[in-house]
């Protein structure tokens, strides 16, 4: 893609997060009626985030990406054939996720007991909430920020420094496409009580994924696992404790890593290949 292409994908991505996050979050009633009427209608389960990331996805992935620039799904790292190893594992996942849940909580002298959002009938709000992460927010953020903008700043790079090293074009990649992943996250900080630090976390966080489909080649896979660090659904109470956010979260967010850490040590024949 052209330069003028990436920053248009970038300005219509920047101009869509601000509407959803600064208004049709707030007043969606005003702003963006079916947002209430979904949920409204379907007990919670069709929630605001993934009325939003499916917007975004048919906007920006579908409109722009593939309709204007002409990608082809798999030039967005949508390859179907990594759909199945990628549900597998992260299936694995979020099993070794409650069975880790398990072991500690005996550490914390806790009994072990079905989560509150499960007992109190709030189970559609709950799947609501998981579901607008792994089908709305999620798959839009990766194909944007880890199938579309890391390769084509990879390819920046080699036009602007071509005699460079791979190492350094992929570094080069990597540090600015999920810059661009962080600063995308401003108007969702503002409504945060960590403010704009967490920018700093959004980052590594971002080159996690990166470092996950790099070695996998599985987009999937780094959907799954953004899904699972944003809302890991705990089917028990959680000891740890977390200022707006799950220490299950934190739980899941090292996990991942690990995970990563292993693609990695994988033998190149196989790291194409994905999950398996």
């Amino acid at each position: 893609a052209s330069l003028g292409f990436i920053l248009l994908a970038l300005a219509v991505k920047t101009s869509a997060t601000a509407f959803f996050q600064l208004l049709a979050f707030r007043d969606p009633g005003r702003w963006f009626p079916p947002m209430p009427w979904l949920g409204t209608a379907t007990g919670g389960i069709i929630d605001g985030t993934l009325v939003a990331g499916v917007t975004l996805q048919v906007l920006v992935i579908v409109g722009l990406l593939i309709g204007v620039g002409r990608f082809r799904p798999e030039h967005l790292g949508l390859d179907a054939r990594r759909l199945w190893p990628a549900v597998r594992f992260v299936v694995a996942a979020w099993v070794a996720i409650q069975l880790l849940l398990l072991l500690i909580l005996p550490l914390f002298g806790q009994r072990i007991s079905l989560g509150s959002q499960w007992t109190a009938g709030g189970w559609r709000k709950a799947v609501g909430e998981w579901l607008g992460q792994l089908l709305g927010n999620c798959p839009y953020e990766e194909v944007l920020f880890r199938g579309f903008l890391l390769p084509q700043c990879g390819l920046l790079a080699m036009r602007w420094v071509p005699k460079a090293r791979p190492r350094a074009l992929i570094a080069v990649a990597l540090v600015l496409s999920q810059a661009l992943f962080a600063v995308g996250h401003v108007f969702l900080n503002l409504h945060l009580p960590e403010g704009q630090w967490l920018l700093v976390a959004q980052f590594v966080f971002g080159l996690m994924f990166a470092f996950v489909y790099l070695h996998t080649g599985n987009l999937f896979l780094a959907m799954g696992l953004h899904a699972l660090l944003n809302n890991p659904a705990p089917l028990i109470d959680d000891p740890l404790p977390g200022p707006g956010a799950s220490g299950s979260i934190v739980l899941v967010g090292i996990m991942a890593w690990l995970i990563s850490l292993a693609w990695a040590k994988r033998p190149a024949s196989r790291a194409t290949n994905g999950p398996s």
